[in-house]
């Protein structure tokens, strides 16, 4: 769900952004300043949601909220109810369904968009003939447009007088790069489809390109004449791609070329950006870290029982999420680590859905996401097995977390025949959690679901309680390494 909240963030900001422009600048005459404003906007409203700083807060170890744990000192085999893994009947991940479908709508926009671009490149090619710094098609498109150096002219319904001057509006949007902004626009559009304020700006943009384009041409034409042509060719816009000549809110475009100028001290209003940004970015981009002090050594573990909430993970052997085996193997270590003086976080202690800029915000001395594996379906699913351990080369603690993946290996593999451990420590710079970690960090894949042998093993309380002791045998190791 990390996406949409993403989504919702830039929605937001984009938000504050278009109010803020119709509330103070969208009457100004400073078109060239509205212009750059408004892309300003779009930018900023993509980049802070993305952008993740850090502050740390301490908090004493008393404030660890207590939990229920998994006995250290197993003594049945395997009933799984006691650990509050629940069969996973009726399971449908529904967020990655929703996450499909919005890339899938995304694909469509852009392919409409890319489409629409190639249509307009054709009909140049097919029948535009170039002139002094742009190719002039005519009577290809009902509407006189332009797209960045081409221009579609209509000259039809025109005498030689209101063409020249439909050419030199056409030419001023090549001028002033104004398809560039447009083309921008429209691919923000085709990756935020569900913001509003996409549309709104955007559609402000286009009228400011207007408002620039009509006021750099007063001073060559008469007012009167320019504002007749505008209404005779009225029409309503066909694509978003191109510059419309007579297309965009004509009204106040008529409007905006007899209005007084806006007095220069109105330039100061520009100013409220500083403090909407930062207040911005305070509030979308900062990140409040929390570090614990540990009683014992002041050596904190830090365990990531993978996915939660109405992230089931993988559905394990069709009967139990993974989300439940993941948290189960989680305070079965606990337990046995703070027994043996490992200070230990979790970063989730019960079924609930946790974001992955909250998993990577604890302060600790190592960190290990907890996951299961399941090979694709095909003849040689069942030949999938073993525990493996993945790391990031290229992360922010590679040397540390190379050396806990490592001891990591070493002490699983003394566990009995029942479970193998892969030899290979495998690079995964793609995660989340472990590309974006401060903290030394491997994620362990404790076996495969889709392999029965090894799903058994995992399933069993006993061999989870072994796999906790291995776990903390290679903690301890690791631990006494650093000194």
């Amino acid at each position: 769900m990390e996406l949409f909240l993403y989504i919702a963030k830039v929605t937001a900001c984009s938000g504050i952004f278009y109010t803020l422009y119709r509330c103070l600048f969208s009457k100004l005459t400073f078109f060239t300043w509205n212009r750059y404003y408004l892309l300003f906007a779009l930018m900023v409203s993509v980049i802070i949601p993305s952008i993740h700083f850090q502050t740390q807060q301490t908090l004493p170890f008393h404030t660890t909220l207590p939990i229920e744990v998994v006995s250290s000192n197993p003594t049945n085999n395997g009933d799984m109810d006691n650990v509050g893994i629940h069969a996973a009947t009726g399971y449908f991940n529904w967020a990655q369904l929703a996450i499909r479908c919005y890339a899938l709508i995304s694909a469509i926009l852009i392919l409409r968009l890319l489409t629409g671009i190639v249509v307009i490149i054709y009909k140049a090619i097919r029948k535009g003939r170039k002139s002094e710094g742009y190719y002039l098609i005519t009577n290809t498109s009902k509407n006189n447009s332009s797209f960045f150096n081409l221009i579609f002219l209509n000259d039809s319904q025109v005498d030689n007088f209101e063409k020249e001057q439909i050419l030199a509006h056409e030419l001023q949007h090549v001028l002033q790069w104004h398809s560039v902004d447009q083309l921008f626009t429209e691919l923000l559009k085709s990756f935020f489809w569900v913001n509003p304020f996409m549309y709104l700006i955007a559609k402000e943009l286009m009228q400011v390109h207007e408002f620039q384009v009509d006021q750099s041409l007063t001073g060559t034409y008469k007012a009167n004449n320019y504002a007749n042509l505008l209404l005779k060719l009225m029409s309503q816009p066909a694509s978003g791609l191109v510059n419309e000549f007579s297309a965009y809110g004509v009204k106040m475009r008529i409007r905006m070329l007899f209005h007084e100028q806006s007095p220069a001290k109105y330039k100061l209003r520009y100013f409220w950006l500083v403090p909407i940004v930062t207040i911005m970015g305070y509030q979308f981009s900062l990140e409040k870290s929390y570090a614990q002090t540990s009683l014992k050594d002041n050596f904190t573990l830090i365990l990531d029982a993978g996915h939660g909430g109405p992230d089931g993970g993988v559905v394990c052997g069709d009967k139990y999420f993974e989300k439940d085996i993941n948290l189960a193997i989680a305070l079965q270590i606990k337990t046995v680590a703070e027994k043996r003086g490992i200070h230990t976080l979790l970063t989730r202690k019960t079924d609930e859905h946790v974001e992955f800029k909250d998993r990577v915000s604890y302060q600790g001395d190592v960190f290990a996401s907890l996951h299961i594996n399941g090979a694709p379906a095909g003849p040689n699913q069942q030949n999938a097995n073993g525990i493996e351990i993945k790391d990031n080369p290229s992360g922010l603690r590679p040397v540390l977390s190379a050396r806990f993946a490592d001891q990591l290996k070493t002490s699983f593999r003394q566990l009995d025949d029942g479970i193998n451990t892969n030899d290979s420590v495998y690079a995964a710079p793609g995660l989340y959690v472990l590309r974006e970690n401060k903290v030394p960090a491997v994620l362990i894949e404790f076996g495969y679901s889709t392999n029965s042998k090894d799903l058994n093993y995992i399933l069993n309380e006993q061999h989870r309680y072994a796999i906790a002791e291995k776990f903390i045998d290679a903690v301890i190791a690791y631990k006494n390494n650093l000194k």
